[in-house]
């Protein structure tokens, strides 16, 4: 009614979405947050020089984004999706699996959707028993497949 807007947040930072933060929006720009109530998992956000329900509108099924280097600083110690898209997947004896194509969020866990060289897919659940190892400088993910995990 005032210019908001409900955000489905993808982000494990909480404080994304607080006053005077900027993101950018696809095909608008830089928004900056004037203001945020609501729940932490879905949040109603009012972006500056948006005022009204018709400017809101604009904004509606646009992705919101960070600088990667505000990535970075907010995930101090981990890692980002975008590291991990690209990165070979293997198991500990060194089979390689594939390809990280995509992640996607299922409930709880996020799961690494990898493709082998004939372009079919698998998922790998983001969990310790499946998951062993990320070295993001390396480009490298070790996994044991669910079938194998125990």
């Amino acid at each position: 009614m005032r210019g908001e807007v409900r955000i489905d947040p993808r982000t494990d930072v909480a404080d994304r979405f607080r006053a005077g933060a900027v993101l950018e929006c696809d095909d608008v720009g830089p928004l900056t947050v004037a203001g945020v109530r609501g729940e932490v998992a879905k949040p109603i956000v009012r972006f500056a020089g948006y005022d009204t329900r018709e400017a809101a509108e604009s904004l509606r099924r646009r992705f919101l984004r960070v600088a990667r280097g505000e990535s970075r600083r907010a995930t101090a110690g981990a890692y980002l999706w975008a590291d991990l898209l690209g990165a070979r997947v293997e198991t500990p004896e060194g089979t390689w699996l594939g390809i990280v194509r995509e992640l996607v969020r299922a409930g709880e866990n996020d799961v690494l959707v990898i493709a082998d060289a004939s372009g079919r897919e698998r998922l790998l659940p983001m969990l310790e028993s499946v998951v062993k190892v990320v070295d993001v400088a390396a480009g490298r993910i070790v996994a044991v497949p669910q079938e194998e995990a125990g």
